[in-house]
């Protein structure tokens, strides 16, 4: 059962993506979960604080899917898996990519970047330890870690961005297929 704090986060969710952060208000977000703005402002001090949640809850939730990915056995694996737990959570977590990658409202992230400077930069960090690691054991070719984890993001994120705007369309498993045959041209420059 969803608990009123997780209800206020997925009402603030929808609202964002469909007005952005200047249309989000506690108003709206109570008249879309039937709670009163006043027991809203029990869980969240302001509109600010709200928004900050939405996001943590979005970076957290990114997070918990490229830890899927240390499951692999060797930097390679590793890698591999980081790119598809990043293929799931576009998926599985649309309204969260959509935030993060795609509406973020740059007009209020000054206010956020402060309070969420270490969750957002925790998944670069992520891709960049994985391709130090493929660099290290010699699967990949020594370059700069930081651009090469930097422009594999920027490809996958292309990739999702395009198919959560529906410029590009099919299947899952179509679109599965499409990511992991451009992910591997990407790679094929990459690697030894």
């Amino acid at each position: 059962m969803e608990g009123t704090k997780e209800k206020i986060v997925a009402a603030a969710c929808d609202i964002y993506l469909i007005e952005g952060y200047k249309g989000m208000s506690m108003r709206k977000v109570a008249s879309r979960t039937d709670i009163s703005p006043t027991a809203i402002y029990r869980h969240f001090a302001n509109k600010e604080a709200l928004h900050q949640q939405v996001l943590r809850e979005g970076f957290s939730t990114f997070d918990s899917y490229l830890q899927g990915a240390l499951v692999g056995t060797s930097p390679m694996e590793r890698l591999d898996l980081a790119a598809t737990q990043f293929f799931n959570f576009a998926v599985e977590q649309a309204k969260y990519y959509e935030i993060l990658f795609l509406t973020m409202d740059h007009t209020v992230e000054h206010k956020v970047k402060g309070a969420l400077k270490r969750d957002a930069m925790q998944s670069r960090k992520f891709m960049v330890e994985r391709v130090m690691e493929c660099m290290k054991d010699g699967s990949m070719k020594q370059d700069d870690p930081e651009e090469v984890a930097l422009q594999l993001l920027s490809t996958c994120n292309g990739f999702f961005g395009l198919y959560v705007s529906k410029k590009v369309s099919g299947s899952r498993a179509e679109m599965k297929a499409r990511y992991d045959r451009m992910y591997r041209r990407l790679l094929a420059g990459l690697c030894v």
